[in-house]
């Protein structure tokens, strides 16, 4: 009997989006007597919701890293097998006639803080709040000093989904990305507030669609840590214990195409593109022109400490009740045993350049 395997993954660039749409995982999980199914395919809204609870247990994720922090902090067996780490923008916009200039003059200014209402995990509030703070703490503004303004929303990500597409479709289309931030660029544009947060192609998409300005910009994931740096990759407990060949599967043909990416760049930004809800043509503005080179997977010192620090703010801040056990938390099994493959067949890599 085939093995059902899910998976998702959200509108950010990654190899495991790579992988999926030239078909490398699909075919390795043939010869496995498994099979991979987009949560695209379910119309039913509690498995789509699992892009963000993890509730399914044969299951793969990679994208932002808050969603499967609230999964482990509510019980869920969720293992992290790999950490992507890739430049993307991110922006504090005004609008083109305000008389803000620079961070400090948000010092008593309405910053827009997003809350949806219907949604258990609203990584995106966690987003803006950290953008916000981390920003203005970077020029000795304290979040207190700013006028927090909730921006309150009744839709939920689930209800923007795409209703069907391809075999191999994410949940998020054009449409999704495009009206992702609405609310808060209609309250910017209203004057309903002065500034709002935004990051990768969301932020290249709000800024051209309103024409607002810029006050603050960098594309340096290092210094600036949010949802989507680092990017975990992550797997169900379940899954990796009962079949540890799928998992290693799934893994070692990501970093095969992570690797291919690095060699195509034209065809890997064309994919890029279509999963992030941009033109091709801003695709660098949202993420730098050598994303291409940068979708590799590790598990390295600096990638788990930059997740530690996503978690502690989500702990601060109080949006998980307890910390996480880092050490059941991430699994370094899968990457030893594909890596050591991987080193024994070189060619294999070479392949697919």
């Amino acid at each position: 009997m085939t093995k059902a395997v899910w998976y998702t993954r959200c509108p950010v660039p990654t190899a495991f989006s790579i992988a999926i749409r030239t078909g490398r995982i699909q075919a390795a999980l043939a010869g496995l007597g498994a099979s991979a199914h987009s949560l695209l395919e379910s119309k039913d809204p509690a498995v789509r919701q699992s892009h963000f609870d993890q509730t399914l247990s044969a299951f793969f994720r990679q994208g932002g890293n808050t969603p499967p922090i609230f999964s482990r902090a509510r019980g869920k067996d969720v293992r992290v097998i790999g950490l992507s780490d890739n430049p993307s923008l991110r922006v504090i916009l005004v609008r083109p006639d305000s008389d803000i200039t620079t961070l400090a003059d948000l010092r008593g200014k309405r910053i827009s803080i997003p809350v949806r209402r219907n949604d258990p995990t609203d990584f995106w509030r966690t987003t803006v709040l950290r953008g916000f703070v981390d920003v203005l703490g970077s020029a000795g503004i304290d979040l207190a000093e700013t006028l927090e303004t909730q921006i309150l929303i009744d839709r939920s990500y689930v209800s923007g989904s795409r209703s069907s597409g391809g075999a191999d479709d994410s949940l998020w289309d054009g449409s999704f990305m495009l009206g992702h931030q609405r609310e808060e660029a209609l309250a910017l544009i209203r004057g309903e507030v002065d500034a709002i947060y935004s990051q990768g192609s969301i932020g290249t998409i709000v800024q051209a669609f309103t024409g607002a300005r810029a006050i603050f910009a960098s594309h340096d994931t290092d210094a600036w840590v949010n949802n989507d740096a680092p990017l975990p990759l992550t797997v169900t407990g379940e899954l990796l214990d009962e079949r540890p060949d799928i998992v290693d599967a799934w893994l070692e043909e990501t970093i095969i195409a992570s690797q291919w990416a690095a060699g195509n760049a034209l065809e890997a930004k064309r994919i890029i593109a279509g999963e992030t809800g941009l033109a091709e043509d801003l695709v660098d503005a949202a993420f730098t022109g050598t994303i291409h080179e940068r979708l590799d997977l590790d598990l390295s010192e600096g990638r788990v400490a930059k997740l530690q620090s996503q978690h502690d703010h989500l702990l601060t801040h109080g949006f998980i009740d307890a910390p996480v056990d880092f050490g059941a938390f991430i699994d370094h099994g899968p990457l030893r045993r594909v890596s050591e493959r991987l080193d024994a067949a070189p060619a294999r890599l070479r392949a697919s350049a």
